[in-house]
């Protein structure tokens, strides 16, 4: 891996709440995802829904982001014992643990379709997981149920064109409907 400067607000996120410290592709990671969560403008305060949270790299950015006065509700249709080299279960285990933990309410096995609030949203965030829809139709439809539960919508994906040889089998495992970089958010109202 060629060598990677951590930025301050990495370094102090990983001083503050002591999650990744030994892991150096969860801290380049981490940077990416506060650099993420900056770009779609998560303040101090703010209610945030995450659907597709995986193993919470987004989640705990966000939650830094919306202080001890926000929260976020992250969901993934995965269970709970999905994912390596940690399960979605042991990395949220060690998220609960931290102080960021009682910002988060997680729920796996959680087809968002199903979701219900009563409360509404400031922000929903889809980071990285758009992919992971079968069909375009899918993720349409989460987009509608979003205009109901949330003022916002932030969204973003990686660039799906790969660089080099090793990247070919991740590339041609990702459905063809979403072959395209994208950072955005939307009103919903």
């Amino acid at each position: 891996m060629k060598s990677f400067q951590l930025n301050e607000k990495t370094r102090s996120f990983l001083l503050e709440y002591q999650l990744f410290e030994d892991d150096l592709i969860q801290q380049v990671q981490l940077q990416h995802r506060l650099e993420l969560v900056a770009a779609f403008g998560i303040q101090k305060g703010m209610r945030v829904l995450e659907i597709g949270c995986g193993q919470g790299d987004t989640t705990v950015a966000i939650a830094d982001a919306v202080g001890e006065s926000g929260s976020v509700v992250a969901i993934d249709i995965a269970s709970p014992d999905y994912g390596a080299p940690l399960t979605l279960g042991q990395a949220t285990e060690r998220i609960k643990k931290s102080s960021l933990g009682e910002r988060i309410d997680f729920h796996f096995e959680m087809d968002f379709v199903f979701f219900e609030s009563p409360i509404p949203f400031d922000v929903a965030v889809l980071s990285h997981c758009s992919w992971y829809f079968k069909q375009p139709e899918d993720l349409l439809k989460y987009f509608k149920k979003i205009r109901g539960l949330a003022k916002q919508i932030c969204f973003a994906e990686w660039d799906l064109d790969f660089t080099c040889l090793s990247q070919r089998s991740h590339f041609c495992a990702v459905p063809t409907f979403v072959k395209f970089p994208f950072l955005h958010c939307i009103q919903t109202s």
